[in-house]
């Protein structure tokens, strides 16, 4: 070990290294030391890192001292709450005062106190996981006993060496110095953070000082790197050596191992903290609830403003009329109608001092008019109605054991108003199980036979996919393997040049990608097992019978490729493509069958099925390894050709191990010099190889086929007749709808290469995406083609049906894909997104200065013609047929960077159906950005990958589909669910639903509140707006807390216009919702004045009754009350359509409630708070039966004209609901009520599911 001058030297210089720069700079930077090399205390951090957090976590908002200011704080910035706690002290003030200073109190202490007590609950839940995670150990390196000791991870600190072991959780940030197992790559799952399960790859810093790969905590190491963020995916940094000089090293995300996340199939790893406590990438990822704002909601809040107004406008009227009463002259004394004031205190401006205070008296009265209890209840039941979303059991994925599931809480009524639907494909309209179709080979065209991928289709459907070694692996590699070792199917020697190319395009789907090969079982969603043997001689014995049929023909069990006929006739194909390269002869097939008895079978082997008993490191390897990818792209590409002969053996970040065909028994050693992986910019993949044998270094690259083909330069015209001919087929390839890749590669000189890398690791952290972005550029250049593959991925079940129905129920449908145009046109006539009698408008202008005039030519109506990119096959159909939109990605870019937005929407929304191809994530956010704020369209966006997170989040609803790609959608979206055809049953019923009972709930509010408001200003009239009321003033207070309170969350939660079956044969009734035909502009005010016409007849049909009567105030008021109480929940039933006990509880509970509070109240009230006394005044009025007549005339006058104006009006103008229902009610053999028929279009009645309504 150094000394420790040397030491403090080296200290002293990596500060000075690291901090030259501007203050600016430094703040975005942070700078690590080991602490087992500082001279500390054992817990203690050394400058600077002792200003870094540590790692204790603490997400709760109160302690015991900070609770009650700190939440009384945080409610009283609720609007609600402010009002409420205005009114209340409002009261205290003896010249305004209404209602006695408890009673006022009475509603903000009780919302209050609710709101605390579900704080402190939710509070307490949080400080219990705090403290788990808080107290749990982890395995610290401490300098004084140099050892590796348990501590508690909240005493973990920036700067410490941490031990990691299989399966336990990362306690903080780490970067990897070293694996076990001499092994510098180690195995984590990142499902807590991003949702998926599939493994990753980590590798570990060399810094070590032995050669034997451990690193010794000893050594002073220094770490630069960027400040904590919220970046998964993003790390950028140095690492400084002792020995190296100060020589700096770059790091990447794949040297950092993230909090939260699962160490898998490594004994151990050790690291330094690098982000701690609540600066590490999960905790910075950490956020609340989501919280989005309806159309509803916002209509909702337009009315109470007109609430407001209105509560202003009564109070000022009253305010005036108070003013002016006590301004009139009166001829004697006993025709004052009030109590006059005395001589002294009378003057001239008592009038206006008087109408001034009784306006904010009138404030306290009229304080119920604005419906502050509106928000908790919509809560409560925007709460209740996501629960039983999740409960749908007709929602349910079983194959995948996934529910719906609902994080965004208060947006379930805009499922029901939707009006642009905008889909991902791969993976949200197809299943995202890969099943490898075709290839091209320099010019040679491949295929899978179709029973045979059938069968390898429905291995990857389960949860893990098996290979078994025999039936599997070994009948469907025979005749790639031959052809690989140097055979054509005649029996004839391959070229040394197609033989190049075969191996390399093999070992190129092989190396160039990020699958994972493990040992360990782990049981994950998108996973490959594979035993790894070879044939046996029982194996082989099948495949001579398969190949010897009695026709001479290819069966299944051999032909995994058939290379394509002259006259595209082979067996299983899929593509009429003419082959001219090679042609299958039938005679050729007992040459291929003894070629693969000479490769394979020996009698003097050991049983390996190796000649001369040869062990086979394939054989060695009987284990089950695994193959865990991030795509099942890939999967299925690595899946393909380790049936076909070319396995994939091992990786780390230094090395690739493989097996090819061609090299015998023996694994090749590739080094790994650099990996540039996939971004959605560059749309390709390289991996840089040194092969161990001739030394040479390659550079191999995967991806679109569209920039692949722009990368390569064609030295002769073999070449150019080479990309022509694979341009042909994987044109074919899209059409047919399969998915395509190209593969290419280049041969690079080591001198070139070195400073190339060397500028790739060590560009400066400021803008080292952008310099590696423009590196990644140019290298892969100048490349030379190798082929190009097809990959099928077949339509989930439902599809065509779901978007069929969203059709017919007026949304449009957008489909946003970064697919090939062929491919995707393919897959949009199979979902049945493009009509086959459906005119086809093609936007695919390469040059901006066209895309103008391509819109143009397509809006009016003509065909213009921009160069050959540009056509249009619409404009000489005739008007009625439907048009359908293709847009590219690089005209999109153009129309956005041109400001032609206008126009493409207008193209876009004259046309049944958008279809946008090879678009990038941010170019899916701004289609979506665009309709919603330019159309004012409420939108919804629905993906199951990473690169839909932006759609999703931009949209007015997201939804994600927990697919084989992770759960990162679905965690960013609002709404998740297992498969696309469940969307159709979010929106059409639960949507349906959730809209419609809101939107009745919201307006009774309206109505309800306002009613009792209106009766109290009636009686101001005959009191000369003195303030005095004549409903008791705690019958005021609960009124709408207790009497009326209930049964509208019931029937908001349970209430149904029609049955679910209903809604999901008939699409045409979603209408309601997107047409906003319960909830327009008018309809508050129709019910303001249905409210004020109830208040009418309530308190003068009461007045003329006890007009000469001698009967109390009180008495007079609380006949009213009883009135208010029946008409509000006459008015509710009146609304109801779906009639069941919770809801009929609910109304007999109000009733009997609020009669047993009356009796209890008149019994016990013996001297209440003046001036009310309710003593005994609701056992008088029940004692006569005049009052009970006037009771039930108040109910009838009030609520009939509203019976008989929605009865006419749903004669005279039905709506489609209404005609359905009246359907329904008409049929003489009724169903049963409590049960709901779930019925999908593309079910059976067999398969039809009855549940119990929920």
């Amino acid at each position: 070990m150094a000394s420790s001058s040397s030491d403090s030297v080296f200290q002293r210089g990596l500060t000075k290294l690291c901090w030259h720069g501007k203050p600016a700079e430094r703040s975005r930077l942070r700078v690590v030391y080991n602490n087992a090399t500082l001279d500390t205390g054992s817990d203690r951090a050394a400058p600077p890192q002792v200003s870094y957090k540590t790692n204790k976590i603490k997400t709760t908002k109160y302690t015991l001292l900070t609770f009650l200011p700190k939440n009384l704080f945080e409610q009283f910035h609720r609007f609600a709450n402010m009002y409420f706690l205005f009114v209340a002290l409002l009261n205290f003030i003896p010249q305004v005062m209404a209602f006695g200073r408890e009673i006022a109190l009475i509603p903000v202490i009780g919302v209050l106190a609710v709101t605390a007590i579900k704080d402190v609950y939710e509070d307490y839940r949080r400080y219990q996981q705090d403290k788990k995670v808080n107290l749990s150990k982890c395995l610290v390196y401490n300098k004084v006993a140099k050892s590796y000791e348990p501590k508690e991870c909240y005493r973990v600190l920036v700067g410490d060496i941490v031990k990691v072991k299989c399966n336990e959780v990362i306690p903080a940030d780490l970067l990897l110095l070293e694996c076990s197992e001499n092994s510098t790559t180690c195995f984590i799952e990142t499902a807590n953070l991003d949702g998926e399960s599939n493994l990753k790859q980590r590798t570990a810093v060399d810094v070590s000082l032995d050669s034997n790969g451990k690193f010794d905590p000893r050594i002073p190491i220094m770490v630069e790197c960027e400040a904590p963020n919220a970046e998964l995916n993003k790390f950028n940094g140095y690492v400084v050596r002792h020995l190296d000089n100060g020589r700096k090293k770059g790091l990447s995300k794949e040297n950092l191992l993230l909090r939260g996340c699962v160490l898998r199939n490594t004994d151990y790893i050790k690291g330094i903290v690098i982000y701690a406590g609540h600066d590490t990438k999960a905790m910075k990822n950490s956020s609340g609830p989501r919280y989005k704002r309806s159309k509803l909601e916002r209509y909702m809040n337009r009315d109470v403003i007109w609430c407001l107004v209105i509560l202003l406008f009564l109070c000022f009227f009253s305010a005036i009329g108070s003013g002016v009463w006590l301004s009139l002259k009166w001829d004697s004394p006993e025709d004052i109608p009030y109590i006059p004031f005395d001589d002294g205190v009378r003057d001239g401006s008592k009038p206006a001092v008087e109408g001034f205070l009784r306006f904010w008296t009138f404030i306290i009265i009229y304080q119920v008019m604005i419906p502050l209890s509106l928000y908790a209840t919509l809560e409560i039941v925007k709460f209740c109605q996501v629960y039983f979303i999740h409960q749908d059991i007709a929602m349910y994925y079983e194959e995948a054991d996934i529910l719906p599931v609902c994080r965004a809480l208060n947006i379930t009524e805009e499922l029901g108003q939707v009006q642009h639907i905008f889909s991902d494909k791969t993976g949200t309209l197809t299943e995202n199980k890969m099943v490898f179709k075709a290839c091209v080979i320099g010019g040679m065209l491949f295929r899978e036979d179709t029973t045979s991928a059938d069968n390898a289709a429905s291995e990857t459907d389960g949860a893990q996919a098996t290979a078994d070694p025999v039936t599997d692996e070994t009948k469907s590699t025979s005749v790639l393997t031959s052809v690989a070792n140097g055979y054509t199917d005649e029996g004839e020697e391959l070229t040394d040049e197609q033989k190049a190319k075969i191996n390399e395009f093999l070992l190129l789907l092989a190396t160039c990608n990020t699958v994972v090969v493990s040992s360990h079982s782990h049981n994950l969603s998108m996973s490959m097992l594979d035993s790894t043997t070879m044939p046996s001689s029982e194996s082989v014995d099948t495949i001579d019978t398969a190949i010897t049929t009695p026709n001479g023909t290819i069966t299944s069990h051999y032909s995994r490729f058939n290379i394509q006929e002259a006259n595209g006739s082979a067996s299983g194909s899929v593509l009429e493509v003419p082959m001219t390269t090679f042609t299958p002869v039938k005679n050729a097939l007992k040459k291929i069958t003894a070629r693969i008895r000479r490769s394979f079978i020996n009698e003097d082997s050991s049983g390996d099925g190796l000649p001369n008993g040869e062990e086979s490191v394939l054989s060695q390897r009987t284990l089950a390894s695994r193959y865990e990818a991030e795509s099942p792209d890939e999967l299925a590409l690595v899946k393909a050709v380790c049936k076909y002969g070319c396995r994939l053996l091992s990786r780390t970040s230094q090395s690739v191990s493989v097996y090819l065909p061609s090299a015998g028994s023996s694994p090749i050693q590739y080094e790994v010099l650099a990996v540039l992986p996939f971004d959605s910019v560059r749309k390709c993949m390289s991996v840089v190889l040194a092969d161990e044998r001739s030394g040479e270094i390659v550079l191999y690259t995967k991806g679109a086929d569209n920039i692949i083909f722009d990368k390569i330069k064609c030295k002769d015209n073999n070449q150019k007749e080479l990309l022509k001919q694979t341009r042909i087929y994987v044109n074919h390839f899209a059409k047919d709808g399969l998915r395509t890749l190209c593969m290419a590669k280049k041969v690079l000189d080591r001198e070139m290469f070195e400073g190339w890398y060397e500028r790739y690791t060590n560009c400066d952290l400021e803008d080292r995406e952008a310099v590696q972005f423009s590196l990644c550029n140019m290298i892969e250049t100048e490349m030379e083609l190798l082929g190009a593959t097809g990959i099928e991925d077949r339509l989930q079940e439902g599809v065509a049906e779901s978007i069929q129905a969203l059709e017919q129920a007026n949304i449009k449908v957008w489909v946003l894909t970064g697919d090939k145009q062929e491919t995707a046109i393919n897959i949009g006539y199979a979902c049945g997104l493009l009509p086959t009698d459906a005119a086809i408008l093609t936007l695919n202008v390469p040059n901006a200065d066209e895309v103008e005039s391509a819109l143009q030519g397509h809006l009016r109506g003509t065909l213009t013609r921009s160069g050959a990119a540009s056509t249009a096959s619409a404009d000489t159909r005739p008007p009625h047929i439907p048009k359908c939109l293709i847009v590219d990605g690089k005209t999109l870019s153009h129309i956005f960077s041109g400001n032609l937005s206008k126009s493409f929407l207008r193209l876009a929304d004259s046309c049944l159906a958008v279809l946008c191809c090879r678009t990038t994530p941010s170019q899916k956010a701004q289609i979506v950005e665009l309709v919603k704020t330019k159309s004012k369209k409420l939108t919804l966006a629905i993906g199951d990958g990473a690169n839909d997170v932006n759609m999703i989040r931009t949209a007015n609803v997201g939804v994600g589909i927990e697919g084989l790609e992770g759960k990162q959608a679905s965690m960013a979206a609002d709404f998740s669910l297992g498969r696309f055809k469940h969307l159709v049953r979010l929106l059409f019923v639960h949507g349906h639903w959730s809209y419609d009972r809101l939107a009745i709930m919201t307006l009774y509010n309206f109505f309800k509140n306002s009613n009792l408001i209106f009766v109290l200003f009636w009686y101001q009239i005959f009191c000369m707006f003195s303030g005095q009321t004549h409903i008791d003033q705690v019958y005021l207070i609960v009124f709408h807390l207790l009497f009326t309170s209930v049964p509208p969350i019931i029937f908001a939660i349970l209430d149904q216009d029609l049955p679910a079956h209903t809604l999901m044969a008939h699409p045409t009734l979603y209408q309601q919702g997107p047409e906003n035909k319960l909830y327009h502009r008018y309809s508050y005010w129709i019910q303001i004045l249905d409210s004020l016409y109830q208040s009418l007849a309530i308190f003068f049909i009461s007045y003329l009754h006890y007009a000469d009567a001698d009967i109390g105030l009180w008495s007079f008021g609380t006949t009213q009350t009883v009135t208010l109480v029946f008409a509000q929940l006459i008015v509710l039933a009146f609304e109801t359509r779906y009639w069941q006990w919770p809801f009929i509880c609910s109304i007999v509970l109000s009733l009997v409630g609020f009669w047993v509070f009356l009796l209890i109240l008149g019994t016990a009230c013996l001297r209440c708070d003046p001036p009310s006394n309710p003593y005994w005044v609701m056992q008088t009025i029940l004692s006569y039966a005049d009052s009970w007549l006037c009771i039930m005339l108040g109910v009838i006058v009030a609520v009939v004209p509203r019976l008989v104006f929605l009865v006419f009006y749903n004669m005279v103008y039905p709506t489609d609901v209404i005609h359905y229902r009246s359907l329904l009610l008409g049929k003489s053999k009724h169903r049963d009520s409590q049960n709901l028929n779930i019925v999908f279009p593309d079910e059976t009645p067999a398969t039809h599911r009855t549940i119990e309504h929920l």
